[in-house]
Protein backbone atom coordinates (compact mmCIF):
# COMPACT_ATOMS: atom_id res chain seq x y z
CA UNK A 1 0.00 0.00 0.00
CA UNK A 2 1.49 3.26 -0.61
CA UNK A 3 1.10 6.47 0.67
CA UNK A 4 -1.71 7.65 -1.81
CA UNK A 5 -3.55 4.98 -1.02
CA UNK A 6 -3.56 5.60 2.59
CA UNK A 7 -4.21 9.20 2.39
CA UNK A 8 -7.44 7.74 0.05
CA UNK A 9 -8.62 4.67 2.63
CA UNK A 10 -8.66 7.57 5.57
CA UNK A 11 -11.07 10.54 4.73
CA UNK A 12 -10.51 12.06 8.41
CA UNK A 13 -6.88 12.17 8.11
CA UNK A 14 -7.45 14.30 5.00
CA UNK A 15 -9.77 16.42 6.78
CA UNK A 16 -6.97 16.53 9.62
CA UNK A 17 -4.12 17.41 6.94
CA UNK A 18 -6.30 20.40 5.08
CA UNK A 19 -7.23 21.79 8.39
CA UNK A 20 -3.89 22.06 9.53
CA UNK A 21 -2.54 23.47 5.87
CA UNK A 22 -5.15 25.99 6.06
CA UNK A 23 -3.99 27.17 9.33
CA UNK A 24 -0.36 27.38 8.80
CA UNK A 25 -1.86 29.30 5.94
CA UNK A 26 -3.73 31.68 7.80
CA UNK A 27 -1.55 31.91 11.14
CA UNK A 28 0.10 34.72 9.42
CA UNK A 29 -3.35 36.97 9.62
CA UNK A 30 -3.81 36.40 13.20
CA UNK A 31 -2.52 38.19 16.32
CA UNK A 32 -1.59 35.57 19.09
CA UNK A 33 -2.67 36.19 22.56
CA UNK A 34 0.62 37.15 23.88
CA UNK A 35 1.21 39.41 21.20
CA UNK A 36 -1.39 41.79 22.52
CA UNK A 37 -0.84 44.02 25.63
CA UNK A 38 -3.75 45.05 27.72
CA UNK A 39 -4.77 47.98 25.82
CA UNK A 40 -5.58 46.03 22.31
CA UNK A 41 -2.25 46.99 20.63
CA UNK A 42 -0.24 44.25 18.73
CA UNK A 43 3.32 44.78 19.87
CA UNK A 44 4.79 43.07 17.28
CA UNK A 45 3.49 45.55 15.12
CA UNK A 46 4.87 48.13 17.09
CA UNK A 47 8.44 46.89 16.88
CA UNK A 48 8.18 45.59 13.61
CA UNK A 49 11.44 46.73 11.37
CA UNK A 50 13.42 47.57 14.95
CA UNK A 51 16.96 46.02 14.89
CA UNK A 52 17.34 44.65 18.53
CA UNK A 53 20.57 44.15 20.50
CA UNK A 54 20.61 41.90 23.13
CA UNK A 55 22.66 43.28 26.88
CA UNK A 56 22.72 40.43 29.61
CA UNK A 57 24.47 41.38 33.25
CA UNK A 58 24.33 40.95 36.67
CA UNK A 59 24.48 43.25 39.72
CA UNK A 60 27.32 43.75 41.42
CA UNK A 61 28.86 41.03 43.29
CA UNK A 62 26.12 38.26 42.15
CA UNK A 63 26.69 35.49 39.73
CA UNK A 64 23.85 33.27 37.85
CA UNK A 65 24.77 29.95 36.44
CA UNK A 66 23.24 28.31 34.29
CA UNK A 67 20.92 30.79 33.15
CA UNK A 68 18.27 30.57 29.97
CA UNK A 69 16.24 33.21 28.30
CA UNK A 70 12.79 31.92 26.50
CA UNK A 71 10.75 34.14 24.74
CA UNK A 72 6.87 34.64 25.27
CA UNK A 73 6.82 31.30 22.45
CA UNK A 74 9.19 29.61 24.66
CA UNK A 75 11.97 29.87 22.30
CA UNK A 76 15.24 30.06 23.50
CA UNK A 77 16.97 33.41 22.53
CA UNK A 78 19.96 33.45 25.45
CA UNK A 79 21.82 30.99 26.74
CA UNK A 80 24.99 31.04 29.29
CA UNK A 81 26.75 29.27 31.85
CA UNK A 82 27.95 32.22 34.01
CA UNK A 83 26.23 35.71 34.34
CA UNK A 84 27.93 38.11 36.37
CA UNK A 85 29.16 41.76 36.33
CA UNK A 86 31.97 40.88 34.60
CA UNK A 87 31.01 38.51 31.87
CA UNK A 88 28.41 41.10 29.92
CA UNK A 89 27.64 39.76 27.00
CA UNK A 90 26.22 42.25 23.90
CA UNK A 91 25.04 40.59 21.11
CA UNK A 92 22.45 41.26 18.05
CA UNK A 93 18.95 39.21 18.46
CA UNK A 94 17.96 38.11 15.53
CA UNK A 95 14.76 36.65 13.62
CA UNK A 96 11.92 38.47 12.46
CA UNK A 97 10.01 38.39 15.82
CA UNK A 98 11.09 40.77 19.01
CA UNK A 99 9.83 38.77 22.39
CA UNK A 100 7.08 40.38 24.00
CA UNK A 101 7.86 39.12 26.77
CA UNK A 102 11.07 37.06 28.29
CA UNK A 103 11.43 34.19 30.86
CA UNK A 104 15.05 34.71 32.40
CA UNK A 105 15.99 31.01 34.75
CA UNK A 106 18.85 30.40 35.99
CA UNK A 107 19.92 27.15 38.26
CA UNK A 108 22.94 25.72 40.33
CA UNK A 109 24.33 22.25 39.78
CA UNK A 110 22.39 22.20 36.03
CA UNK A 111 23.79 20.06 32.79
CA UNK A 112 24.14 21.69 29.57
CA UNK A 113 21.98 20.11 26.14
CA UNK A 114 24.51 20.37 23.54
CA UNK A 115 22.03 19.63 20.61
CA UNK A 116 19.67 22.51 22.20
CA UNK A 117 22.12 24.85 22.93
CA UNK A 118 20.09 25.26 26.67
CA UNK A 119 20.75 24.18 30.54
CA UNK A 120 18.27 22.09 32.07
CA UNK A 121 18.00 19.95 35.40
CA UNK A 122 19.79 21.02 38.80
CA UNK A 123 17.67 22.85 41.43
CA UNK A 124 16.17 26.15 40.01
CA UNK A 125 17.04 29.34 41.55
CA UNK A 126 15.29 32.30 39.58
CA UNK A 127 12.37 32.34 37.32
CA UNK A 128 11.15 35.25 36.40
CA UNK A 129 9.10 36.67 33.19
CA UNK A 130 9.68 40.41 32.31
CA UNK A 131 7.59 41.96 30.24
CA UNK A 132 9.63 43.46 26.97
CA UNK A 133 7.53 45.27 24.03
CA UNK A 134 4.63 47.16 26.40
CA UNK A 135 7.25 48.28 27.87
CA UNK A 136 9.11 50.16 25.32
CA UNK A 137 7.43 54.03 24.73
CA UNK A 138 6.54 54.79 21.60
CA UNK A 139 8.55 57.90 21.20
CA UNK A 140 11.63 55.72 21.34
CA UNK A 141 10.58 53.46 18.49
CA UNK A 142 9.66 57.07 16.54
CA UNK A 143 13.49 58.34 17.67
CA UNK A 144 14.70 54.81 16.26
CA UNK A 145 12.51 55.07 12.65
CA UNK A 146 13.07 58.40 12.29
CA UNK A 147 16.83 58.68 12.93
CA UNK A 148 18.03 55.44 13.10
CA UNK A 149 19.93 52.94 15.51
CA UNK A 150 18.67 49.68 17.40
CA UNK A 151 16.64 49.45 20.42
CA UNK A 152 18.61 47.95 23.12
CA UNK A 153 16.89 45.21 25.98
CA UNK A 154 18.89 45.39 28.58
CA UNK A 155 18.42 42.79 31.26
CA UNK A 156 20.41 42.90 34.86
CA UNK A 157 20.08 39.71 37.04
CA UNK A 158 20.15 39.87 40.66
CA UNK A 159 19.42 37.23 43.39
CA UNK A 160 15.74 38.34 43.56
CA UNK A 161 14.48 39.44 39.96
CA UNK A 162 15.26 40.99 36.83
CA UNK A 163 16.07 44.46 36.39
CA UNK A 164 14.69 45.55 32.66
CA UNK A 165 16.09 48.69 30.83
CA UNK A 166 16.51 50.03 27.04
CA UNK A 167 18.38 52.71 24.73
CA UNK A 168 19.09 53.41 21.41
CA UNK A 169 22.35 52.48 19.74
CA UNK A 170 23.67 54.67 17.12
CA UNK A 171 27.35 55.16 15.36
CA UNK A 172 29.16 58.18 16.75
CA UNK A 173 32.26 58.20 15.24
CA UNK A 174 33.52 55.19 16.24
CA UNK A 175 32.20 55.07 19.30
CA UNK A 176 28.55 53.97 19.65
CA UNK A 177 26.10 56.82 21.06
CA UNK A 178 23.28 55.61 23.14
CA UNK A 179 19.99 57.69 23.63
CA UNK A 180 16.49 57.72 25.46
CA UNK A 181 17.49 55.43 28.59
CA UNK A 182 14.36 53.96 29.97
CA UNK A 183 13.06 51.50 32.47
CA UNK A 184 14.50 50.20 36.00
CA UNK A 185 17.77 50.98 35.29
CA UNK A 186 19.66 54.03 33.42
CA UNK A 187 23.50 53.97 32.64
CA UNK A 188 24.15 53.25 29.54
CA UNK A 189 28.03 52.49 29.54
CA UNK A 190 29.18 50.41 32.26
Amino acid sequence: MTMNDTARSHPARRQLLALLGWCACSAGCTVPASGIGGSGIDQQQRLRGIALVLVVDAVPGAQMEGVVFYDDREHVVYAKSLVSRRTREIMALGGTRAPTAVRAVWRKDGRYDYSHATWYGGTILGDHTIPVAARIPDEVLRDIRAQGGALRLKFRLKPDGVLFGWDIERPGGGISRFDMPGGDFLETRY
